[in-house]
């Protein structure tokens, strides 16, 4: 059986990949494989973490992929076919993936099963905002990205609808089966997304031994907006912006690390009412013992934005990332 993982993004995602790839022979162990093909630059051997490079290249037309990996994706997946195999990449969750079933899934025998990980919404706006601040890409600001997102809740009836989601998905996959799983760690097997996922091949908490640091810890929202400043005029290519926000994550400097910071109190209600109504259906089709998708416990206790420490720990981030370009 082939397993899709398609994130959705911010629901631990590269911390799941680093592990599958990781951990092979624990997998074999269990009749689970990894996917090679896809995360190999055409070379056989797993170089990538994970799948978003065919996920870019399925936007490009497949434009620089091997000629030979739908075939060789095929002939893994035959190789392995009293098992399981898995793919993965975030980058598939919203994206048409009928050039995805056309190129490669068509060749492959057997069911597919996608399993998609849900976010409460505020969470998923707000890391959504960090990823992009700190990638330097246009947001409008934390006030400016929330009332945009607001405003396409109120305009289009299909955003954040996931039944239309499925709907898309299983029209584009023909007879795939979706698994969604709520990226709740009180709830999660083992309380951690790679316990939790590996459940679904039957592996016990107990034999998967955990990283001991968390990956991507979530720089706070200033911090966030501090490290976009270091972008191409300033003088800061992707890769050099990259390894200035590793070397922050690395200081464990706690001033730099936050959560709740990004909408209003009175945002958070706004949004996660207007996706629980969206997603009614969705919950009582998928989990029809919750009264909601998501509890709302804890929201109200969010620092919010504009606290009165933001300009200070905003300036403390600038000059950790001077010091650390100087030193870098």
């Amino acid at each position: 059986m082939l397993w899709i993982h398609i994130g959705m993004p911010k629901t631990g995602t590269t911390a799941l990949q680093a592990w599958l790839h990781d951990n092979p022979d624990l997998l074999a162990r269990h009749g689970i494989r990894y996917l090679v093909a896809g995360r190999d630059r055409g070379t056989g051997r797993a170089l990538l973490i994970c799948h978003n490079a065919m996920a870019v290249a399925m936007s490009r037309g497949w434009q620089g992929m091997p000629e030979g990996q739908p075939e060789a994706m095929a002939a893994e997946c035959r190789a392995h076919a009293g098992g399981h195999t898995i793919l993965s990449s975030e980058m598939f969750f919203g994206r048409d993936l009928t050039p995805l079933h056309e190129r490669y899934l068509s060749r492959i025998e057997g069911p597919v099963r996608i399993v998609a990980y849900l976010r409460r919404f505020d969470d998923f706006l707000e890391a959504d905002y960090k990823q992009r601040a700190k990638n330097a890409l246009p947001t409008g600001g934390a006030a400016g990205y929330v009332a945009g997102r607001i405003a396409k809740l109120a305009a289009d009836p299909d955003y954040m609808n996931l039944e239309t989601e499925v709907a898309r998905i299983r029209a584009q996959v023909p007879g795939a089966e979706i698994v969604p799983r709520l990226y709740l760690r009180d709830e999660m097997a083992g309380g951690n997304i790679i316990t939790d996922f590996l459940s679904l091949f039957g592996v016990p908490p107990e034999e998967v031994a955990l990283p001991e640091r968390v990956a991507n810890r979530s720089l706070s929202r200033v911090a966030s907006e501090a490290l976009g400043l270091f972008d191409g005029r300033a003088g800061y290519d992707k890769k050099a912006r990259r390894r200035l926000g590793r070397a922050l994550q690395a200081s464990g400097d706690v001033r730099l690390f936050g959560r709740g910071d990004v909408l209003t109190a009175e945002e958070r209600a706004e949004v996660n009412a207007a996706f629980e109504a969206r997603n009614a259906g969705f919950r009582a089709a998928y989990f029809p013992g919750r009264e909601r998708l998501f509890s709302t416990a804890g929201a109200d206790e969010a620092r919010g934005r504009d606290h009165p420490d933001d300009l200070a720990d905003f300036q403390h981030a600038v000059r950790m990332l001077l010091r650390l370009a100087r030193t870098g």
